[in-house]
């Protein structure tokens, strides 16, 4: 069988570089047209559901792939954008005048998915809206330099101005960095503060985008954050922390 990729460097960097920094391994749904996956963080706080669309994409195969940072400098190593791989009963092989190589996959079943519905998720009754340009998650992360004994961001909204906070609010004397976010939010207010794990907005920084989408459920505290690229459409589900 043949899998054939129209564009290598999307197919690294819009699909296989973020999830990359979500999970070790993952198992990749190929079907006619796109390659989707859906993994989690280790601790399941934050789940993507991730699917790469190509129309040269014709056959139908789960491809599980042990080391996903691996896979994305195995493909680096090749020149052409337009490539074919051969796919074997446990391996992806790639041959050219310049390089050739085999990579060997996982049986089925080995690697763990997570145990959510999307399409359930989809009928959530979500009560907030709001966007998130990239130049804002730029700042922020410039900014979390400042505060590095923490991994928590506590969102708060008021008038509909929505703020992140670095800090640890079991902790004493944290220090803190703090900053509007956006100012579009659009539902239900909400008082107390929504903690989520920092490192949300740092996989969605090496991403290229001019703003994410982002739903909100205030009573329990889930975020659905959904980013357009050119050729991949990426969800992330986050969950908000105990404090």
């Amino acid at each position: 069988m043949t899998l054939n990729i129209t564009d290598k460097d999307k197919f690294i960097s819009e699909f296989l570089t973020p999830i990359s920094r979500v999970a070790e391994s993952a198992v990749l749904k190929v079907q006619p047209g796109s390659i989707s996956t859906l993994i989690a963080t280790g601790d399941n706080t934050i789940v993507v559901n991730a699917q790469y669309n190509d129309n040269s994409i014709d056959l139908t195969r789960t491809l599980n792939i042990p080391d996903i940072k691996k896979f994305c400098r195995i493909l680096s190593c090749i020149e052409d954008q337009q490539i074919s791989f051969n796919i074997e009963t446990n391996s992806i092989g790639y041959v050219s005048p310049v390089v050739r190589f085999k990579y060997h996959l996982y049986e089925d079943n080995i690697i763990s998915t997570p145990k959510i519905n999307i399409e359930k998720l989809k009928k959530l009754d979500f009560d907030g809206t709001f966007s998130i340009t990239s130049t804002a998650i730029t700042s922020l992360i410039k900014g979390s330099s400042i505060a590095t004994e923490t991994n928590k961001i506590y969102l708060t909204v008021k008038d509909n101005i929505v703020h992140g906070d670095l800090t640890d609010a079991t902790r004493a004397n944290t220090d803190s960095y703090g900053m509007k976010l956006t100012e579009d939010y659009s539902g239900q207010q909400f008082s107390k503060a929504i903690p989520l794990n920092f490192e949300i907005f740092r996989i969605i920084s090496c991403m290229k985008f001019k703003s994410i989408d982002t739903q909100l459920v205030t009573k329990m505290g889930v975020l659905l954050f959904d980013i357009a690229l050119e050729s991949s459409n990426i969800k992330f589900v986050v969950s908000a922390l105990e404090n």
